[in-house]
């Protein structure tokens, strides 16, 4: 089991870096409006893990979590949306030429 300190911890710095990456290829609201949706229960369910058991005792450990699930969906979706976008502007020319 981790300590609710370290969960804090831990769980912060995750939130900064997957923050920073999302502020290059920020997704559009609606999809964070849906990642937000989609990280309550993520949290939830990980929260009842053994491992996190602590954490989940104090609303500041349970809200760290929530906030580094919704980070880090948020950042995944920014880099999943900004690879789709350079394959796109990839193949703008290839259009243009043909």
């Amino acid at each position: 089991m981790m300590s609710a300190p370290l969960v804090i911890a831990l769980g912060v710095v995750v939130i900064l870096v997957a923050s920073a990456l999302s502020v290059r290829r920020e997704p559009p609201f609606w999809m964070v409006l849906l990642v937000c949706l989609a990280a309550y229960p993520v949290s939830s369910g990980l929260l009842r893990l053994p491992a996190l058991a602590d954490a989940g005792q104090g609303a500041v450990g349970e809200w760290t979590v929530r906030l580094a699930v919704i980070s880090v969906g948020t950042a995944l979706l920014g880099l999943a949306l900004g690879r789709l976008r350079r394959r796109e502007q990839g193949r703008a020319p290839e259009r243009a030429a043909g």
